[in-house]
């Protein structure tokens, strides 16, 4: 036992040492892990976020910050296996070599006035993006004129719900864009349910300045 003490005392000497020479760092990564805390528990964070993003804080409410978390990250793999065209057939995607944008929508999303700013979206980065609309629901005769008047846009399906879960579209609808490789590039904030046409073209026209156009 006795000789462990010259030990420990050797190791407490290196490590006095190395504070001393690097104080200056360990001081710095002290006080950003104490903001980070503290802009954390403030809220900061999420105000930074709603002012990059132009949304309502008011719109944000707490069921949906905890939703949110389950939401994919930005830059990482996603697979769309399991998407279905309407016959049934399974889809393969990304193709074609270009960004994917994924739209899923309901019934009950107010759904004729949106999916006129959509199309316009498509329409114009027709060269950089393939829209893919997934219907949730069963499709009612409305639904079946808009999927016939819409052209140059892949209409699916999930029938075993597997891609809505995997990407967290519970609330719709809800954007998502993804390049060929299987990367998420985007995804439209949750409280996206709750916006008018107007709105929408409002995010859309910002998506529109990172795609270049």
């Amino acid at each position: 036992m006795p000789k462990a003490t010259p030990k420990l005392g050797s190791k407490l000497a290196k490590w006095r040492a190395w504070v001393k020479e690097n104080w200056q760092v360990l001081l710095f990564w002290l006080v950003c892990a104490f903001a980070g805390w503290y802009l954390g528990t403030k809220g900061y964070g999420m105000a930074l976020y709603f002012r990059l993003t132009g949304i309502d804080p008011e719109e944000w409410t707490p069921i949906m910050r905890l939703t949110a978390q389950k939401d994919p990250k930005v830059r990482s793999t996603v697979s769309l296996e399991g998407l279905t065209d309407w016959q049934g057939r399974p889809l393969k995607l990304p193709s074609n070599g270009k960004m994917t944008g994924l739209l899923f929508i309901c019934a009950q999303c107010g759904m004729e006035e949106k999916l006129q700013v959509f199309q316009t979206f498509a329409q114009r980065h027709a060269d950089k993006v393939g829209m893919v609309i997934v219907f949730i629901g069963q499709p009612d005769a409305e639904v079946l004129r808009l999927s016939q008047s819409w052209t140059g846009v892949v209409w699916a399906r999930d029938p075993q719900l597997v891609v809505f879960q995997r990407l967290n579209a519970l609330y719709m609808p809800r954007l998502y864009l993804i390049a060929p490789d299987g990367t998420l590039r985007y995804l439209s904030p949750l409280v996206g349910y709750l916006w008018g046409a107007d709105r929408w073209m409002k995010e859309l026209e910002r998506v529109s300045k990172k795609l270049g156009r």
